[in-house]
């Protein structure tokens, strides 16, 4: 298996995971954390682990340039509003079996962005792949609702 399957393939692990611990801290019927009290210990949770990795990779600090820095400030921001609606999903009475279906239909809006602003085509049976791919998330967003 190639590096980046098996790494995306972890992500799709702790990011599954994820969505069970989410329910037992803000699902009503469990802890029922409120969202915004939940996502500030998300976020301390987040910058404790990032704290960690980066002492852990010999990449300087200040090696980027500030543009680059800004840019992933704004993948924070983007990151924690979608935290926040998926946190409040939950506690307006959601089920994970059907919230995280839905919230994942993100798939379809990446693959778009990046064909539309990134210029990332797929081509060939890559092409075939990514359109039959779309078409069951959307599927199974809609079945799940």
């Amino acid at each position: 298996m190639e590096r980046w399957l098996f790494l995306a393939f972890m992500a799709a692990l702790f990011w599954g995971g994820n969505a069970v611990l989410v329910k037992l801290a803000v699902g009503k019927e469990y802890y029922g954390l409120e969202p915004s009290r939940a996502n500030f210990f998300v976020g301390l949770g987040v910058l404790t682990t990032m704290l960690i990795y980066d002492r852990m990779t010999p990449v300087p600090f200040y090696s980027a340039k500030m543009p680059v820095y800004a840019l992933s400030f704004l993948v924070g921001i983007v990151w924690a509003l979608g935290n926040i609606f998926a946190f409040r999903s939950i506690e307006a009475g959601g089920k994970m079996s059907q919230v995280v279906p839905i919230y994942n239909t993100n798939t379809l809006i990446a693959v778009f962005l990046v064909i539309v602003l990134l210029k990332e085509v797929p081509t060939g049976a890559d092409l075939i792949r990514v359109i039959a791919g779309a078409i069951l998330i959307t599927v199974g967003a809609i079945l799940v609702s």
